[in-house]
């Protein structure tokens, strides 16, 4: 066997041994859709946030840069079996532009989870997370 064979067929066999990232999306709301976020996760060891989109006052911000939306970064979260918090800051990290603060409650099979969400000049809301 060459040398690329052996090459092409080792990566090939890392490429499928590597465990695919599972996603995970978190929608919140505030009432009348006055505001809201999608968080897009990453299910690891720690918070993973893979992508951003936030929506209040007709404005819009996104991690990903979407054409017509205002580019945030992450720039620090935190999550344990009580809480979550991530910050968005602008794209030089000079100030924040967002912050999402939840509460987390579970009893045998049931699930909430909300808290605020607070964006720099336009406001803050009470916001709950339904489908998480």
């Amino acid at each position: 066997m060459t040398y690329r064979a052996v090459a092409a067929i080792t990566l090939m066999l890392v490429a499928a041994a590597t465990p695919a990232l599972a996603t995970e999306s978190i929608v919140c709301s505030a009432e009348g859709n006055a505001a809201s976020i999608d968080v897009l996760m990453g299910h690891t060891a720690v918070i993973a946030v893979a992508r951003v989109w936030l929506d209040a006052g007709g404005r819009n911000w996104t991690t990903d840069g979407q054409p017509g939306s205002t580019k945030v970064i992450v720039g620090q979260a935190f999550e344990d079996d009580q809480q979550m918090a991530i910050d968005l800051t602008d794209e030089g990290i000079s100030s924040i532009v967002a912050k999402l603060r939840l509460v987390k409650a579970s009893e045998q099979s049931n699930f909430a989870m909300g808290g605020t969400l607070s964006i720099d000049g336009v406001g803050a809301w009470a916001v709950t997370c339904p489908e998480f």
